[in-house]
């Protein structure tokens, strides 16, 4: 489902409908209207405003961007034979994946999960959480980019909330090895301290795929098992997509929208 605000409605019908003027009478038209609003969100017009007008990125909110940031890949991989991959030392190698990279994406389900995914980093949370274990108390601050941060809470919460935790686990690994490959690469990969664990790019899939079927198989959001099962068989080709969003947009986009590791 499309979570599109009025603010997002208003800027793609000024950018595709520019035969019309009436863009109230058509923002009301093509509300909660998905058959309406699929084609205009695949149309190049709106891309190629988005990377040419500023301003524009103040106006749509991360979900929209991402939208339509996912579409144009898909139509750019349906005529490529392979995008590029992330060596053990960070060199950028080819891999004859386009066309398969490019079928996931053109799976509505999964592009909308990605779409929603990429938004929830756009801005992090984190707190303070006191626990009672083996008659101690304990104290520890939580962030939610942070996969050892995720681990932890998921042991100490409670057992109906652990579903919610567990896709959040698997969305950092492949968020971070998507969007930041060349950190993930090195054997350091994102260590917030001595005592957070090392992690290559190798145990970023590792555990993006057993997180997403534990999500898959415990979550009562019926409307995302079906994709969670999928992003678990195909952690590989949705990191190859977020790679490939990565190099070709995102980057110029990210000061905006994400911090990198580095600065986390």
């Amino acid at each position: 489902m499309l979570h599109l605000s009025e603010s997002d409605l208003r800027f793609l019908v000024e950018t595709v409908a520019t035969n019309r003027r009436d863009y109230d009478h058509i923002v009301n038209l093509i509300r909660d209207k998905e058959d309406l609003l699929e084609p205009m969100l695949d149309d190049p017009k709106l891309t190629e405003r988005l990377f040419r007008d500023e301003e524009a990125l103040v106006r749509v909110t991360p979900h929209m961007l991402f939208s339509a940031l996912l579409r144009r890949l898909r139509r750019e991989l349906e005529k490529e034979a392979y995008v590029l991959d992330v060596d053990t030392k960070g060199k950028r190698i080819p891999v004859f994946a386009g066309p398969a990279v490019a079928e996931m994406l053109s799976d509505k389900q999964t592009r909308d999960y990605l779409s929603e995914m990429l938004s929830s980093f756009a801005r992090t949370n984190s707190g303070i959480i006191y626990w009672k274990e083996r008659g101690t108390w304990h104290k520890r601050r939580f962030t939610d980019i942070d996969l050892d941060d995720m681990v932890e809470l998921a042991r100490i919460i409670d057992p109906e909330m652990r579903p919610a935790l567990y896709k959040r686990i698997a969305d950092i690994a492949l968020f971070l090895s998507g969007i930041f490959p060349e950190h993930a690469a090195h054997s350091s990969g994102f260590r917030k301290n001595i005592f957070s664990a090392k992690r290559t790019l190798k145990d970023y899939e590792q555990t993006g795929k057993r997180f997403y079927h534990v999500a898959a198989r415990e979550t009562d959001q019926t409307q995302w098992k079906p994709v969670l099962g999928t992003l678990a068989e195909k952690f590989s080709l949705a990191r190859l997509a977020l790679n490939s969003l990565s190099d070709r947009y995102v980057k110029r986009l990210c000061t905006q929208y994400f911090r990198s590791p580095a600065e986390s």
